[in-house]
């Protein structure tokens, strides 16, 4: 809406008789017709998406979550199966769906360390407990 110059033109000038001003179909948000908040269509709300909602990022998230939640699980029980379970879920999150899930591989990592440890542990503690039954029965009385 310019004029021959390239001059803006005043929408409310009388030689528009009244009518509202008309906006370009290009831009449809760009001077609403409604006041704030009122129709508006809210996150959700079921058959309205959220604003900017994207499900394969939603997936990604979720997944991201998932690798966190099972690699702080896997700090202290069971390290050994959590652990690379968060770091796969984690490592497709990332290639899959470009999502960051760094806390998810870094808690797998280490709870999976902590998993092999505890269980060079307990085979540390069978060996001692054998070898010292072992020796306990040579050095017996059996007479």
């Amino acid at each position: 809406m310019s004029t021959e110059n390239n001059e803006p033109t005043n929408p409310y000038s009388s030689g528009n008789s009244g009518q509202p001003p008309q906006y370009s179909s290009q831009y449809p948000n760009q001077y609403p017709n409604q006041y704030p908040g009122q129709n508006q269509q809210f996150a959700g709300t079921p058959g309205y998406p959220a604003y900017g909602y994207n499900p394969q990022q939603a997936e990604g998230a979720q997944l991201a979550q998932t690798s966190m939640i099972l690699g702080i699980i896997s700090l202290f029980v069971v390290g050994i199966i959590l652990g690379p379970i968060a770091i796969v879920k984690a490592k497709k999150a990332e290639r899959e769906f470009n999502t960051d899930a760094t806390v998810g591989k870094v808690t797998g990592w280490i709870g999976t360390i902590f998993g092999i440890l505890g269980v060079l542990y307990i085979i540390f503690l069978i060996v001692v407990a054998f070898s010292f039954a072992g020796t306990s029965m040579m050095y017996s009385d059996y007479s």
